[in-house]
């Protein structure tokens, strides 16, 4: 009679395993496209066996086992990193790219070839009242692209600023998050899978923000680390970071845009850190392609650097001359005006001289030839010399420009189509071994229905012995 009480016992013990079982798989396949979901199972054990003892055998679960590679997670994350930057890097870069017309249909490169015409036109009639004319007024069109380009950067930067302060409050939003999941999982003593899939997915979305490192610890929590070493969360405790702009204190060029930076909890600048994410990838177009471009602390910038180039040479071709060849003739005046109190200041403020007339305009040089002002401003579409910066010329430079932000945009676009496959493959050799695979779920669903089926049998006989039993003790 014990031992049949003890066979009840053990089939009902079975029975409650084997529905704990199938909740498991249900719950697999119900979060089998949840993000940051590791396949569970139930770790079944067999009791020992032997009958002479009243061990009767059966089945008991031990908790459930997840099928987590963490290895495996931090790869996908290490992956991301790049992959969140090259994305932003070509974005940024594009919006860059758009500003320049690489055909030289337009923009500064038509304006400066039609300003070349004009002085070439003028060397030829240097007399001519309309000849004079149409250099000022090709060389206001010129000044006007120039400004244009330099504000069109500008707004560029403001909304590349913009995009990074947003990153900023993303990535502290999700430092958030898990700084609040750390908590639970300390709260909770054992694993849960709901938990546990919130938090891989939350570090996995701020992976692709910010290249950090993760760090497990025996309390069931996690400590997120920037790769410099600046925490963003250790334990339940969160430390937010910020974006600002600074011009570095000893700055060459006091006066230019500010470069952006990131600061830690404590104000420490820790923009070097910052190498992978969407937030390293808009640091690097902010801070050193539209540098490149508009300048910084450090340097001028290459459209500033055409602006008082071509300022200068013009600006001092002229005024070297005289407006004609009559003794006591007027010094030329200067075609172009900028701001020089910064060398990044050049571009925004270059500008027609407002002061200037055609009669002041000097085709006559210094030893009395009554054109050759105006060829040398011809000639300067050609020469790398008196009209050349950098060792080309004018358009050349201009051109090298629009070269320099087509082949940042070429190299990031190629790094992005090359980086979204690998993140593809390291996504799909982590989930062969912790993703939900639905075939194998079904199986596992009509193996343990079968079970539950089988054991409930088992214990119908069992129950109906029981019954005979007893009517037999009480005959």
């Amino acid at each position: 009679m014990d031992n049949l009480m003890t066979c009840l016992a053990t089939a009902g013990g079975a029975l409650d395993v084997y529905q704990q079982a199938l909740n498991v798989v249900q719950n697999n396949i119900t979060n089998s496209t949840t993000a940051g979901y590791a396949k569970q199972s139930l770790n079944l054990v067999s009791k020992p066996f032997e009958f002479s003892s009243g061990l009767v055998g059966g089945i008991a679960s031990r908790g459930l086992d997840s099928a987590r590679d963490e290895y495996a997670d931090e790869e996908v994350r290490r992956q991301l990193q790049s992959l969140g930057k090259f994305e932003t890097q070509t974005s940024g870069v594009s919006s860059i790219e758009g500003l320049f017309d690489v055909t030289g249909n337009s923009g500064i490169p038509a304006s400066l070839s039609k300003l070349y015409a004009s002085f070439s036109a003028w060397a030829t009639s240097p007399d001519s009242a309309s000849a004079r004319q149409m250099v000022i007024a090709n060389a206001a069109n010129l000044a006007s692209d120039v400004q244009s380009l330099a504000g069109s950067l500008a707004k560029v930067s403001g909304n590349v600023q913009g995009q990074i302060g947003s990153t900023v409050s993303q990535i502290n939003q999700l430092a958030t998050t898990i700084q609040q999941l750390n908590v639970q999982r300390q709260r909770q003593g054992v694993p849960d899978p709901g938990t546990d899939a919130n938090l891989h997915a939350s570090l996995e979305q701020l992976s692709e923000l910010v290249d950090v490192s993760i760090v497990n610890q025996p309390d069931g929590t996690v400590t997120v680390l920037m790769e410099g070493g600046a925490p963003l969360v250790v334990g339940a405790t969160q430390y937010a970071i910020s974006a600002g702009l600074a011009v570095p204190a000893g700055a060459a060029n006091p006066q230019s845009p500010p470069s952006s930076q990131i600061l830690d909890s404590e104000g420490k600048d820790i923009t070097s850190q910052v190498q992978g994410g969407k937030l390293a990838g808009l640091l690097d177009v902010h801070n050193r392609v539209l540098a490149s471009l508009v300048g910084d602390g450090q340097q001028a910038g290459s459209l500033n650097r055409f602006a008082k180039a071509f300022a200068d040479t013009v600006n001092g071709i002229l005024q070297a001359g005289t407006v004609s060849t009559d003794p006591g003739a007027a010094q030329g005046a200067p075609l172009f005006v900028y701001d020089d109190s910064d060398p990044t200041a050049a571009a925004g403020s270059f500008a027609l001289n407002p002061d200037i007339t055609p009669d002041q305009l000097a085709p006559v040089d210094a030893a009395g030839n009554s054109n050759n002002n105006a060829n040398q401003l011809a000639s300067l579409a050609d020469s790398t010399s008196a009209g050349g910066i950098g060792g080309v010329t004018f358009g050349d430079f201009v051109s090298q420009m629009a070269s320099f932000v087509g082949q940042e945009s070429a190299t990031a676009s190629t790094n992005r189509q090359s980086q979204q496959g690998v993140v593809s493959q390291t996504r799909s050799l982590r989930d062969q071994a912790s993703g939900v695979s639905l075939d194998e779920q079904a199986v596992l669903l009509l193996q343990f229905q079968k079970s539950y089926n089988a054991t409930a049998r088992l214990l119908t006989t069992l129950n109906s012995i029981m019954d005979t039993t007893l009517s037999l003790i009480r005959e």
